[in-house]
C-alpha cells in the first residue's frame, strides 16, 4: 500500500512515549508498504535525525511550524474562532494543511494514517479527489486526559484553560473519532470508547510496545540505593507525578532510607522540574544520550501517575530489562500486569513509600518482579507482536468502502 502518516511531531529523536510510538509505527510499516512522512518542523532536522527515517525508506515532508509564543498564540486564537478546543488549536497549522491538501490531490495514497484524535481537522483538507481511507491511532482518549488533570493541576491558566475547554468542548473527541474509516487504540479502554462513538469503524486493539533487541537485561554496577522516573518532562502529567513523588512520597521513603537518591531523566524539563533538583536526593538530567543505564542501576522505576490515559512505555522498557515497578493504579493502566507478581502497586503516598521501601529492603523481590515483567513484555509487548492488529486493520479497511460524503466531514471537522 502507499501510506502517508500525518505526525503532531517530527519523530527523530524519539524521545518519549508517544514519539516511540510514532517512530516504531513508521518502521513497522516501512517493511511492507511505501511510506510518506508529514510533519511540523520547528528548525530542519538534523542529517542524522533525518537519515533515522529515510534509512527506513520512508519519504519525510517536513513542514516548518514556529514554536515562537506569537505563532502558538495566533494558532491557538484562530483555533478558537473556528470553534476548536485549545488542542486542536494548537496543532493545527496552515502550512501543514497547504502540504497535505498537496500531497493528496498529486498521489495516489490507499491510506491517510493519523497520529492522536487531535490532529483531525486536518481531514478536511485531504483533497476531494483522493480515494484513500483514513486510520485514526489513539494514543490515549484526550478528553478523559483533560478530565483527569483537572482534579490535579493546581490553580493557575493550565487548570483555567483545562476547564474551558471541557465546559466549551466537552464532545470534541467524539466528533473527531467519526471522520477516521478505522481507528487504532492502545488498551481495552480506548477500544470500547471508540467502539461506542464510532460503531460503524473497525476499532482493532494495538498496544503500546518495547524494543526487546535494545532494552535488554543488563548487569547493574551501582548498587547505591536509587529510583528513577523517565519520560517527556514537559507534559503534565508527568510534571504532575514527579512533583508529587518529590513532595508527599520521598520524603517517606528518605525517614527509612536516607541515602535514596531520585533521578528524574527525560528531555525538556520544565521549570518546575528542575526545581527539585534543589531538594535532597534528586537529580534531574534532562535529555540523555540512552537511557538504559538509568534504568539498569535502578532498585525501581517509579510511575507515581495521577494524571493521564493510555499506556506508560516506561513500564514495559523498563520490564524488558527485569527492572521492578513500582506505579499508581492509573499509571498501569491498560497493560496486563498483576500487582504483587509483575508490579507493585500504591495510589495514596503512604502506600506508594511502603512499596518503594519494600523494595529496598528485599533484593530478592525486586529480582522475582524483574524476572515476571520480563517474561511478561516477551510474550505480549515485543512491537511485532503489538503491530499484528494494525496490520489487521490495514486488511480490513482496503475491503471497505471509502468514507463518503466529504461535505459533511469537512462540517464535523470545523
Amino acid at each position: 500500500m502507499n501510506v502517508l502518516l500525518v505526525s503532531p511531531w517530527f519523530p527523530s529523536p524519539a524521545f518519549g512515549g508517544a514519539l516511540i510510538r510514532v517512530f516504531e509505527t513508521l518502521r513497522h510499516l516501512s517493511r511492507s508498504h511505501h511510506v510518506t512522512l508529514l510533519a511540523p518542523v520547528d528548525a530542519p532536522p538534523a542529517p542524522d535525525h533525518l537519515r533515522a527515517l529515510t534509512d527506513l525508506g520512508i519519504e519525510v515532508n517536513a513542514v516548518r511550524v514556529s514554536e515562537a509564543g506569537p505563532s502558538v498564540a495566533f494558532r491557538l486564537a484562530r483555533g478558537l474562532l473556528r470553534g476548536r478546543p485549545l488542542i486542536q488549536g494548537l496543532h493545527f497549522d496552515a502550512a501543514m494543511a497547504r502540504e497535505l491538501r498537496r500531497l493528496t490531490a498529486r498521489h495516489a495514497y490507499d491510506v491517510i494514517h493519523v497520529e492522536h484524535s487531535f490532529m483531525a481537522p486536518y481531514v478536511s483538507w485531504i483533497s476531494p479527489e483522493s480515494t484513500a481511507r483514513t486510520v485514526l491511532s489513539m494514543h490515549n482518549i484526550e478528553s478523559l486526559r483533560f478530565r483527569r488533570e483537572m482534579h490535579v493541576a493546581r490553580w493557575g491558566l493550565r487548570r483555567l484553560a483545562l476547564a474551558a475547554d471541557h465546559v466549551l468542548f466537552g464532545s470534541w473527541e467524539d466528533r473527531a473519532v467519526r471522520q477516521f474509516d478505522a481507528i487504532a487504540a492502545v488498551s481495552s479502554l480506548e477500544q470500547t470508547w471508540a467502539r461506542d462513538r464510532a460503531p460503524s469503524a473497525p476499532v482493532n486493539l494495538i498496544p503500546n510496545g518495547v524494543n526487546l533487541k535494545f532494552f535488554e537485561p543488563v548487569q547493574r554496577t551501582d548498587t547505591a540505593r536509587a529510583v528513577v522516573f523517565t519520560g517527556l518532562m514537559n507534559y503534565p502529567p508527568n510534571v504532575d507525578a514527579v512533583v508529587w513523588f518529590c513532595d508527599e512520597i520521598l520524603p517517606l521513603v528518605r525517614q527509612r532510607y536516607a541515602d535514596v537518591t531520585f533521578s528524574i531523566v527525560g528531555d525538556k524539563p520544565t521549570a518546575a522540574v528542575q526545581a527539585l533538583a534543589r531538594r535532597p536526593g534528586v537529580e534531574v538530567w534532562g535529555r540523555v544520550p540512552d537511557v538504559r543505564p538509568y534504568l539498569a542501576n535502578a532498585d525501581a522505576l517509579v510511575v507515581p501517575v495521577r494524571s493521564g490515559a493510555g499506556t506508560r512505555l516506561k513500564i514495559l522498557e523498563a520490564m524488558a530489562m527485569r527492572r521492578p515497578v513500582v506505579s499508581t493504579s492509573q499509571g498501569a493502566e491498560g497493560l496486563d500486569v498483576k500487582p504483587g507478581s509483575s508490579i507493585l502497586i500504591g495510589d495514596s503516598a503512604a502506600a506508594f513509600a511502603d512499596q518503594v521501601c519494600a523494595l529496598l529492603a528485599n533484593p530478592r523481590l525486586g529480582d522475582a518482579l524483574g524476572q515476571e515483567g520480563h517474561r511478561l513484555v516477551e510474550e505480549r509487548y515485543g512491537w511485532p507482536i503489538c503491530f499484528r492488529g494494525l496490520d489487521a486493520l490495514y486488511g480490513s479497511v482496503a475491503r471497505r468502502p471509502v468514507l463518503g460524503d466529504m461535505a459533511a466531514v469537512e462540517a464535523v471537522a470545523r
